[in-house]
């Protein structure tokens, strides 16, 4: 053999003795490791290099203890989003992070394994930490802290229109992507050190459900209001059609997926227009006239459509198919003014009164005695308005008034509740006189000789209403009286404040006069006011200004 040859079967000889070598060792080595971890492995910076699984399951276990207080950070180019390990549901993997640290230098191509091993005995090689992250829980940190000017994606819902259940397509939004932090932590974390940083950019964040996880719930809301709904209350009854039920329904989105959603707040409104008649309406404290005496008198509570309950039995009703009808609980109203409320009111004395005279027997008495009734004990709270019209409402025969004269326009007509202006004009010059603010009145557009010239008010439903202002610092109690020629409307108070008439002019408007009636106002702590009301009055009947 030559010496070139020689040379040459050295030099190949002694590399391949070396990596036969290696091989060897390394073989040697990672059989006798068994079960156990390979030589020259670390965990997050500790060594576990020849330890078994029971061995690693308490290093592991410690491990584990310091990610729900481990800090996450998500850096943007709008800034950073720092959250605890326990608010996105970080955990680190026992079992998978066990396996995985036994398998280091266990996988791979057996001609890379060794030269991986001869690497480690320079560098050692790390064994990954693997953790899990709940995404629910991101979405809910980001939807509240996302420095990039988050705009929410809208979740897809469903919506009663028109009488039909129908699904209204979710949108997009923008800013931090849940699925995308989510995605980079777990790797972010394989090397065990902390704090977990990860970097995210804003991108289009797709609704959290589909248009199908939609339609899926309003198939059910669908199958639900298939029929009407009968319910009852007291002694009201009444049947919700399908259309309105339809309008009850909705969808709400939740961490186990879309819902279906009742709107208690409208059924309680439709509920209520429905059976408005059921149950009574709560008596406020308020006052009664004893002679020279006013006496507080306790309220009592009332009914009304419907408890809290009521909405959980509907909903129960309609997803039992319907059937029969529900029986909804009355709830108990109370009144809205307490005994020792309205003895704090200082309703004492009379402050003011005025009178008006009738013809005894007509019909369009019966009416001013009626309405004088529904008013009595009605009380005008400090800084608070009465309206005759609210608090009486239409004049109907069933509520006991009759056929009686008004002026419709100018003309005198026949009308169920016809003359009730008298007790208008009575009250309108009690508060003339008591010092109170007139919100909105109307004079007569003839003038009646029974009524103060410029100085009433006339009545109809809904328009034209008398509205009183109580600007004293004490209610104001309207207790009418009358006789059978005679209607007296008394208030009765804390003295404040006293009117008078002071002067009264006359102007053309067309064919008809405007009367300016002035009125002084002197208060008990020395102020004076002065203003007015107004009246026009037509020449004659049917004759326009």
């Amino acid at each position: 053999m030559s010496t070139r040859t020689r040379v040459l079967s050295i030099v190949v000889a002694v590399p391949l003795a070396l990596v036969v070598g290696l091989f060897a060792v390394w073989a040697i080595d990672t059989k006798g490791a068994g079960n156990e971890v390979l030589r020259n492995v670390e965990l997050a910076g500790r060594p576990i290099g020849g330890l078994t699984r029971a061995g690693l399951a308490p290093l592991v276990d410690d491990l584990a203890q310091r990610y729900p207080t481990a800090t996450v950070r998500v850096t943007t180019p709008a800034g950073d989003v720092d959250a605890s390990g326990e608010s996105l549901g970080l955990s680190l993997d026992r079992d998978t992070t066990i396996d995985a640290a036994l398998d280091v230098g266990r996988r791979g191509s057996v001609l890379t394994q060794p030269f991986t091993w001869l690497a480690s005995l320079a560098s050692p090689r790390q064994a990954p930490v693997l953790v899990t992250v709940d995404e629910t829980r991101i979405r809910t940190l980001l939807a509240e802290n996302d420095p990039t000017g988050r705009e929410a994606p809208v979740e897809p819902s469903i919506s009663g229109v028109e009488g039909q259940i129908v699904v209204v397509p979710g949108q997009p939004g923008r800013g931090l992507v849940p699925a995308e932090v989510a995605a980079a932590i777990p790797p972010a974390a394989r090397d065990g050190e902390l704090p977990i940083v990860v970097a995210a950019e804003p991108g289009e964040i797709p609704p959290q459900y589909s248009v199908a996880d939609a339609e899926v719930v309003a198939e059910e809301a669908r199958a639900l209001t298939a029929d009407a709904l009968s319910v009852s209350t007291g002694s009201t009854s009444a049947e919700i059609p399908p259309e309105t039920l339809r309008t009850w329904l909705g969808s709400s989105p939740t961490p186990e997926g879309l819902v279906l959603e009742f709107d208690e707040d409208q059924a309680f409104t439709d509920l209520g227009e429905l059976l408005v008649g059921a149950g009574k309406r709560p008596v406020d404290a308020g006052f009664r006239v004893e002679g020279d005496r006013v006496v507080a008198v306790a309220g009592s509570p009332g009914t009304a459509c419907c408890e809290d309950a009521a909405g959980e039995l509907v909903i129960e009703a309609l997803r039992s198919g319907g059937g029969g009808t529900v029986e909804l609980p009355l709830k108990v109203v109370q009144p809205k003014r307490t005994l020792a409320e309205a003895e704090a009111l200082g309703v004492r004395q009379p402050v003011a009164s005025f009178t008006t005279n009738y013809q005894a027997g007509q019909s369009r008495v019966t009416n001013i005695h009626r309405i004088a009734d529904l008013t009595r004990g009605a009380v005008i709270e400090p800084g608070e308005t009465f309206s005759v019209n609210d608090h009486v409402g239409p004049r109907t025969r069933a509520k006991g008034f009759a056929l009686g004269g008004f002026i419709n326009n100018g003309v005198l007509e026949e009308a169920v509740g016809g003359g009730v202006s008298q007790y208008a004009t009575t009250l309108f010059n009690a508060a003339f006189f008591g010092g109170l603010d007139f919100e909105e009145y109307q004079a007569h557009s003839l003038y009646i000789s029974r009524y103060p010239y410029g100085r009433e008010a006339t009545l109809s439903y809904p328009k034209p209403d008398l509205v009183i202002r109580n600007t004293t610092p004490y209610g104001m109690l309207i207790w009418p009286t009358y006789t059978a020629s005679s209607i007296t409307v008394t208030l009765y108070s804390t003295p404040f404040a006293t009117g008078e008439q002071t002067g009264q002019t006359r102007s053309q408007a067309g064919n008809c006069t405007r009367v300016t009636t002035e009125r002084t106002r002197r208060y008990v702590d020395g102020r004076v006011k002065v203003d007015s009301v107004f009246a026009t009055y037509r020449p004659s009947e049917g004759v326009n200004c």
